[in-house]
């Protein structure tokens, strides 16, 4: 072939190539396949369930988008596949094909906006395995205008941005008490007291029930320093009571399906009277619904009803109206569901403006943790097979604050409002974490009406896995913790009564974020050194948003770099504004600050980072931006230290340190200290069947991805999530590698 005519084949075929309207999305470039299989380029499906099989897009223009799949599947199934476009939802009923036939199916059209990468989502059903696999080859995005789409490397789509060294406080988990705290661990050593709901009744008693069905209570006026506490059981025989409510001279607690009230008619102290409130909803009796926590505001009980987990493994199913904040009548036992949506909502409280709080708990769903400042009909995304939750929209109600889990909370619980006298932190909310520990703080405020915020790390150091509050007239707090397992000393030693009080020592840190339509505002507990804070680069801003899907946790969607313009200190030198080169509703804004800052009195920086959930911009409320003085750019210093260093190590501190040690302490979950090549003991579920096994490579991965098939002797399902659900298989690879290249402990 000449030159010529060589030349008039490429210009007729490489246009054709160039300028398709259409773009493959192949099974064989997704973020994780889960414990699926290929066959050659096809993904067969049986269980989606730590599965990710995702996809980045990118388009030039708007356009409109249909999409299709290609796919075969032998046998019907019993629930829908999700398709989430952008956060998007549609459904879709699978429908079956000859053996091994493949077909294509239209799934949804959808507008596709330019700029960021889009997000595609394929979602399998969560719980069940199916014998049969859908045998999945590709999506198919099909736009109106030629070479607009094209599409991003799984790896590259997904893997965020660079991220500075840690150190706690600073992107890793604090390592101790706050300095502006003091503990008392009230311990009666022959009582194992797993606290599941607590409230003062008067100013000098305390009342807590625990899991085991007992009330007790605590007169403070006869606690000493040393010696143990003199409890005192008042009530028992209570089932799985997780919320107590105190009313003037009432009690009400809520126990596994029924608000009770208990009544000492006898006035001896001793409660033998249970009236039922109400019990005006249905239930299974599955192990994982409970009614959590309880408040009293206007003479009606608020509370909790939690989702089932046995059921979801089978079929999806729950019944209707689980997942629900509901609202009774203290006398009439009139039931209200206020407002649904939710999943593990094992925290209620009232807000400083006299609102509900209710902190839930990632999983399928919900891509992290939430606090929430509930709305009155409001729907928070949970949702199961039909019948859907009454309240169940398209479009779900967002949380006031987003919980990166594994970052700031794991399992949150009861959420409160800081007392008048604990300083610079008052009228701000504290809240528990059953499996994270500690302490953490939100700031909320109000842009149009709806409620959004910050969260910070507050405090680590506590021996007991904080589950339930009460303070008292003088704002000493009393936390209570809990555990659940087979490890009855893990349970001993975590469990029980805390008293913790502010000593009003200095600490510098960041106290308060507020958003402006430019930026955002970061105000500390103590003024900045002189001349500090006006460097953009001393403040590493990334932000990004949530995709919810019906498998458990989610991806981080455009995870990015947030430029800084400028940033300005307040003449006090308490406030610092960052002028931002992009705000996205709906998204999260991360903060770490360099640990470099000072106080003015020269405190170190104790904690680093921040996590701002943008619900609403304000409007015209710009935030003021000066030229900074020239002395502070006159040294360039570094603020930031990026090292790739172990990638498996960095995801082991993130995802895994709140429930396994490698030093031989025990937490939640099995320390891992020598796991490599070690032999194990592990039951099968729904067996009492012993098994030996080695703690090989596979071994790891299977826990990691499956959990629950497997359980290490001691441990109960589903106390671990799955967590292929929210890692790629390219970061299951470094975790597994890191776990195997430990020496084995002789």
């Amino acid at each position: 072939m000449n030159l010529r005519i060589t030349t008039f084949v490429l210009a007729c075929i490489l246009p054709v190539i160039a300028l398709s309207r259409e773009l493959d999305l192949p099974a064989t470039d997704i973020f994780s396949k889960g414990s699926n299989q290929y066959s050659d380029d096809i993904l067969e499906i049986t269980k989606g369930r730590g599965a990710t099989i995702g996809w980045y897009i990118k388009a030039k223009q708007e356009d409109e988008v249909r999409v299709s799949i290609e796919y075969s599947c032998a046998a019907p199934l019993n629930q829908d596949y999700q398709l989430s476009f952008d956060g998007i939802d549609t459904f879709w009923k699978v429908t079956p094909t000859a053996e091994k036939e493949f077909s294509r199916a239209e799934l949804g059209v959808f507008k596709i906006r330019p700029g960021l990468p889009v997000l595609v989502l394929l979602v399998p059903p969560s719980g069940t395995k199916y014998k049969h696999p859908v045998r999945f080859r590709k999506l198919i995005v099909a736009g109106s205008k030629p070479g607009n789409l094209s599409r991003l490397p799984a790896s590259e789509g997904a893997k965020g941005p660079a991220t500075p060294a840690t150190s706690p406080g600073f992107g890793a988990k604090l390592s101790g008490l706050h300095p502006a705290l003091s503990t008392l661990d009230l311990r009666d050593e022959a009582l194992t007291l797993r606290v599941s709901g607590m409230k003062m009744r008067g100013e000098n008693e305390i009342l807590f029930t625990t899991w085991d069905g007992d009330l007790f209570s605590l007169d403070l006026t006869a606690v000493t320093e040393t010696g143990p506490p003199p409890f005192r059981r008042i009530a028992r025989g209570l089932s799985e009571p997780m919320g107590l409510a105190v009313s003037g001279p009432r009690i009400f607690v809520t126990e596994k399906n029924q608000v009770t009230e208990l009544i000492d008619k006898d006035n001896d102290g001793m409660f033998e009277t249970y009236r039922c409130v109400s019990q005006d909803w249905p239930c299974s009796m599955d192990y994982h619904e409970y009614l959590f926590g309880a408040v009293v505001k206007d003479d009606h009980l608020y509370f909790n009803a939690s989702v089932g987990m046995a059921r979801r493994g089978i079929d999806n199913y729950q019944p209707p109206l689980r997942g629900s904040v509901i609202k009774v009548h203290i006398d009439s036992g009139e039931t209200e569901i206020f407002a649904g949506g939710l999943r593990t909502p094992d925290g209620i409280g009232l807000a400083a403006d006299g609102g509900i709080l209710v902190t839930d708990n990632q999983g399928e769903w919900l891509p992290a943790n939430k606090l929430i400042h509930v709305e009155k009909g409001g729907f928070y995304q949970f949702r199961s097979i039909p019948p859907w939750h009454p309240l169940d929209v398209p479009k779900a109600t967002p949380p006031a604050v987003w919980l990166p889990h594994g970052e700031i909370a794991a399992s949150p619980t009861e959420p409160f409002v800081i007392p008048s006298n604990w300083g610079p932190y008052a009228g701000q909310v504290l809240f528990g974490d059953e499996t994270f520990g500690g302490l953490q703080r939100a700031f909320l405020e109000k842009v149009d009406g709806v409620t959004q915020g910050a969260v910070f790390r507050f405090s680590q150091g506590f021996q007991h896995h904080f589950h339930r509050f009460a303070i008292t007239p003088d704002g000493e707090l009393y936390a209570g913790g809990i555990a659940r397992g087979k490890d009855e000393e893990f349970i001993h030693r975590v469990s029980g009564l805390t008293r913790i009080r502010y000593t009003g020592n200095d600490v510098f840190e960041p106290l308060a974020a507020r958003l402006y339509t430019n930026g955002l505002e970061i105000e500390f507990t103590l003024p900045l050194a002189e001349g500090t804070g006006w460097n953009p680069a001393a403040w590493h801003v990334t932000q990004w948003g949530y995709q919810a899907t019906q498998t458990y946790g989610g991806q981080k969607v455009r995870h990015r770099r947030t430029g800084v313009r400028s940033a300005t200190v307040s003449a006090d030198r308490r406030r610092v504004f960052l002028e931002l080169a992009e705000i996205t509703p709906g998204e999260v804004i991360h903060v770490r600050l360099a640990q470099s800052l000072t106080s003015g009195n020269g405190l170190p920086l104790r904690t680093g980072d921040l996590w701002y959930t943008v619900n609403r911009i304000p409007a015209n409320l710009p935030g003021e931006v000066k030229a900074a003085p020239p002395v502070t750019f006159a040294e360039p210093k570094s603020f930031f230290h990026y090292t790739k260093g172990d990638a498996g190590q960095i995801l082991f501190q993130t995802y895994c340190t709140s429930c396994h040690s490698l030093d031989g302490t025990k937490l939640v979950g099995p320390s891992l200290q020598g796991l490599a090549g070690s032999h194990l003991r592990v039951i099968q579920p729904g067996s009492d069947k012993v098994l030996s096994v080695m703690a090989t490579a596979d071994y790891i991965r299977q826990s990691i991805m499956e959990p629950n098939a497997l359980l290490a002797e001691g441990y109960p399902e589903n106390i671990m999530p799955p967590m292929g659900g929210i890692l790629t298989d390219k970061q299951i690879d470094a975790l597994v590698n890191y776990l195997t290249k430990e020496p084995v402990t002789p």
